[in-house]
């Protein structure tokens, strides 16, 4: 007699498999099923390949669906990001240079007949010139003057003719044009020396600028390329700028940071009272000498900034534009970062302005003391009175000696 263990392991042995236990289907949930004919099964042969031909048809479709979506959200998502990023999350330079072209439009519609006068330059000009002391003064003739601050940071040569360029596009014809001389903007543009094309960065400037600015720019074609790849890949190009933005540092501004403080209805900007401990301006000088100090020790005269100052002092003149270039005062310490070359090359092309298009040069070099200054070349409050007290009485003999434009022609509010 052989015991049930045993016929198990037979079972085992010989392949066969005990069948499997059939139940009986419920009469309440199967009763129609049980009523009605047998559907015929499909083999187990045919059913994995139909299953794959479903499958594959399936993929086909949703592949057709991504390539046709897929460029439609990327190009959605990099337009959000350039709208987001012109209008809220612009460079400081750029905010202020597109603050100041609604608040001169707006001034000019308020009042169009009043004779312009207009200083351009860097952020030692928007800190320093406190226009609106000069706004509404009457002038040689007996009307009051209109007088703005178009200094805008990082500023220079190139970006100054631009602004003039503009300027005459859109019927601006200032009575009389304060162009600062920015030294530290004509150093030639070499891998890490600070210039204006240094502090020009392509990716922020709009497609009317990179066109105007290229020609001045010693490697066009990077500028370029940096320039595309804004537009075609904004999320990788500004990923340092949304890192900042998400991380929230936006929110965290320097309270003693000058360059973030508001500009008066004139453009001036409106500094203040105390800007920190004896320690604090350390630092400020500290910081100066680390961005300035190795690019001025290193100064070369460059060529495409000297061209775009003779560039814009002949549109001038064939404007019939009266034009004073100002020399912004420095600290020696700031001044002596110069290496006696690139001093001498300095006041050369200064001398050789002059001489070339009899034009007026206020040197203001000397005239504020090392307490009157935040870094050695932004000056504080008191720093920027004195310097507006000394102006406002070289604009006006500017004024007297110097012929009105031929036509007079304001902007209207676009």
């Amino acid at each position: 007699m052989t015991s049930p263990a045993s016929e198990c392991r037979e079972d085992r042995l010989t392949g066969q498999l005990p069948a499997p236990a059939r139940y009986p289907l419920s009469a309440r949930r199967y009763l129609l099923a049980a009523l009605g004919t047998a559907r015929p099964q499909p083999s187990d042969s045919s059913m994995p390949r139909d299953f794959a031909r479903a499958r594959a048809r399936r993929m086909k479709r949703s592949a057709r669906a991504l390539v046709w979506w897929l460029p439609f959200w990327y190009v959605l998502a990099q337009a959000v990001l350039l709208a987001t990023m012109d209008d809220s999350w612009p460079l400081n330079h750029v905010r202020v240079e597109h603050a100041k072209w609604k608040q001169l439009h707006k001034r000019l519609a308020e009042a169009p007949d009043r004779p312009l006068v207009l200083s351009l330059g860097s952020s030692r000009i928007d800190w320093a010139f406190q226009a609106g002391r000069l706004d509404g003064q009457p002038g040689p003739d007996g009307r009051p003057l209109l007088v703005y601050n178009f200094g805008v940071p990082a500023a220079g040569p190139m970006h100054e003719f631009l602004y003039v360029n503009d300027f005459l596009a859109e019927g601006i014809r200032p009575r009389l044009l304060l162009v600062e001389f920015v030294g530290t903007h004509f150093n030639q543009s070499r891998r890490g020396i600070a210039s204006e094309e240094h502090w020009t960065e392509p990716r922020w400037i709009s497609g009317h600028q990179l066109l105007f600015l290229h020609r001045y720019f010693r490697n066009p074609r990077r500028a370029i390329a940096e320039w595309l790849e804004g537009r075609l890949a904004p999320w990788y190009c500004y990923r340092w700028t949304i890192h900042e933005r998400l991380l929230g540092n936006h929110l965290r501004p320097d309270p003693l940071d000058q360059t973030r403080r508001p500009m008066d209805s004139c453009g001036s900007r409106m500094l203040a009272d105390d800007i920190g401990t004896p320690g604090y301006r350390a630092w400020r000088y500290y910081e100066a000498n680390k961005m300035y100090g190795e690019s001025l020790q290193r100064f070369q005269m460059g060529a495409k900034p000297v061209q775009a100052m003779h560039d814009l002092l002949d549109r001038c003149q064939r404007e019939h534009i009266a034009v004073a270039l100002v020399v912004m005062p420095v600290s020696k310490e700031f001044s002596s970062l110069y290496n006696p070359q690139g001093r001498a090359d300095l006041d050369s092309l200064l001398a050789q302005l002059r001489r070339h298009y009899g034009i007026e040069v206020i040197d203001a070099s000397d005239w504020l003391e090392q307490k009157d200054f935040d870094d050695g070349h932004h000056v504080l409050k008191t720093g920027a009175r004195k310097f507006t007290t000394r102006m406002i009485d070289e604009v006006q003999k500017l004024l007297a000696r110097t012929d009105p434009p031929q036509q007079v022609k304001t902007c209207q509010s676009p």
